[in-house]
């Protein structure tokens, strides 16, 4: 019959051991959940930086740049159109929307917007998304919203032929890229605004300025 030790000694050490392949063990899982977490992030990057190409060319300006050449604003069309012209996301039913588009190499563009009883907006998206400025019909002077959209070489040039002494009283937007889109928003609280609404947002011209 054999005898059990009970020595305190040697229970410490099967202890110590104990811990030691336990410690081991976690710090081996640790290290290799961290590379596979590094291996997935390298994947994601490589990913993301080969599809910025492709994903630039879907963005607004893009989709929507053959809109609005011809001097005022253009509804955008509805879904399955000829043109090819996709379709708001997310539209809202109550506001018709119509858009310009600039392309500033020309010169500055000069944006006219006549308002009436129904809500108006503007907003100016650089090419490649975000907001530039933003302006609605509460800042109509008379009636009417004005301002140029141009570079910053554009905004020098027009500060520098300004008549000495004299402040220019015309808005002018410095957009951070030499194309993008205006895009005119106007509420329309019943359906049979919808008339007056269009009149009013295709009524945005936008054109090469003075």
């Amino acid at each position: 019959m054999s005898a059990v030790s009970h020595d305190p000694s040697e229970q410490r050490s099967k202890s110590f051991s104990g811990w030691r392949l336990r410690l081991r063990a976690g710090l081996a899982r640790f290290v290799m959940t961290t590379l596979a977490g590094l291996i997935l992030a390298g994947i994601v990057h490589i990913v993301t930086i080969l599809a910025v190409p492709a994903l630039s060319l879907h963005d607004a300006g893009h989709a929507y740049r053959e809109l609005g050449g011809e001097g005022h604003a253009e509804p955008i069309p509805a879904p399955g159109n000829a043109r090819g012209v996709p379709a708001l996301r997310e539209a809202d039913p109550n506001v018709v929307t119509a858009i310009c588009n600039y392309d500033l190499a020309a010169g500055p563009m000069r944006v006219v917007a006549r308002t009436g009883t129904l809500p108006l907006g503007l907003t100016l998206h650089r090419q490649g998304g975000g907001v530039l400025y933003a302006i609605t019909d509460r800042a109509a002077i008379r009636g009417t919203l004005e301002f140029l959209v141009m570079t910053e070489a554009q905004r020098d040039e027009r500060i520098a032929a300004d008549e000495e002494g004299e402040t220019s009283r015309e808005l002018r937007i410095v957009s951070d890229t030499e194309q993008g889109l205006i895009v005119a928003r106007v509420l329309m609280p019943l359906p049979s605004d919808r008339a007056d609404a269009e009149a009013l947002a295709t009524g945005v011209a936008c054109g090469l300025a003075n």
